[in-house]
């Protein structure tokens, strides 16, 4: 900026006021009093620059400051509304918001410590530990009862024949080792018996008894076991029984009369025809 040096010409409005008004004269300050100051002004008539315009958007550095979206860290509190002047701010109580009262008679109470979400996730493992828990002694005291149940004792006949009046009709449920029978018929239920020695056609030598809550064990399964009663109870025969001509025969029960309760298979010492048998062929 240049300032303009030269003497102003006559009539110049550095002479005058801003009306063109020639200036009072100037009267010499009295001993001991100091001139007034006279207000500042730009030389040469010139205005002082007029105080920059602030944009209002205007940040000082983008890049440093918080995004207002973001949530608070740890490390920066939460950031509240600046109190007006005079006035002092408060933070507001858990779980009241900015501003707002609590309700007549009502206390804010602080909201309770620990992770919401992690004690529900205790909650439901107790109650699932407890249902397991409840299953398992539940499983035990099922195993501890089946466990404990009493086997079934099949009823082993007696190798002596059954006492009574002979001879009689006896069904083959009833029949015991060591009766004899005159006529015998191995597919009847029932048979003629009489005193050993007295004529007869067979003899129980050996039974075998399936237990009650078995399942039909199939035709060849129990044929089979009525050859094993067999070969067992032949060696419990006497001299006597090389007298004869003797024959075994198996019963055992069909799946109807399986299904009625009959669990026997028998096995009898026979001849090929008639009562020819006079004596008790079994040890006694």
């Amino acid at each position: 900026m240049s300032q303009d040096n030269t003497a102003p010409r006559d009539g110049s409005p550095r002479d005058s006021g801003e009306d063109g008004v020639p200036p009072a004269p100037t009267t010499p300050p009295a001993a001991g009093e100091q001139p007034p100051a006279s207000p500042w002004a730009p030389p040469s008539g010139l205005q002082p620059d007029p105080a920059p315009e602030i944009d209002p958007d205007f940040v000082p550095n983008p890049g440093e400051q918080p995004d207002p979206a973001a949530p608070p860290t740890e490390s920066q509190p939460p950031s509240y509304p600046a109190a007006y002047p005079g006035q002092q701010f408060q933070e507001p109580n858990p779980g009241q918001y900015p501003g707002q009262q609590p309700y007549p008679g009502q206390e804010w109470q602080p909201e309770p410590h620990g992770d919401p979400v992690k004690r529900q996730r205790l909650v439901i493992g107790g109650i699932v530990l407890g249902v397991l828990a409840l299953i398992g002694v539940v499983i035990w005291v099922l195993l501890n009862l089946l466990g404990s149940r009493p086997e079934a004792v099949a009823p082993t006949p007696s190798a002596t024949a059954t006492p009574g009046p002979l001879p009689r009709d006896a069904s083959s449920k009833d029949f015991q080792v060591g009766d004899c029978f005159a006529d015998f018929d191995p597919n009847a239920s029932e048979a003629r018996a009489v005193a050993c020695d007295t004529e007869h056609s067979a003899q129980l030598i050996g039974v075998h008894v399936y237990p009650a809550d078995d399942s039909f064990p199939g035709t060849n399964a129990m044929r089979d076991k009525g050859r094993e009663v067999c070969k067992a109870s032949v060696a419990k025969l006497n001299a006597a029984a090389d007298n004869y001509v003797l024959l075994q025969q198996n019963v055992y029960p069909s799946t109807t009369s399986w299904d009625r309760g009959d669990r026997r298979v028998d096995c009898f010492i026979v001849v090929d025809s008639g009562n020819t048998i006079k004596e008790d062929l079994l040890q006694k």
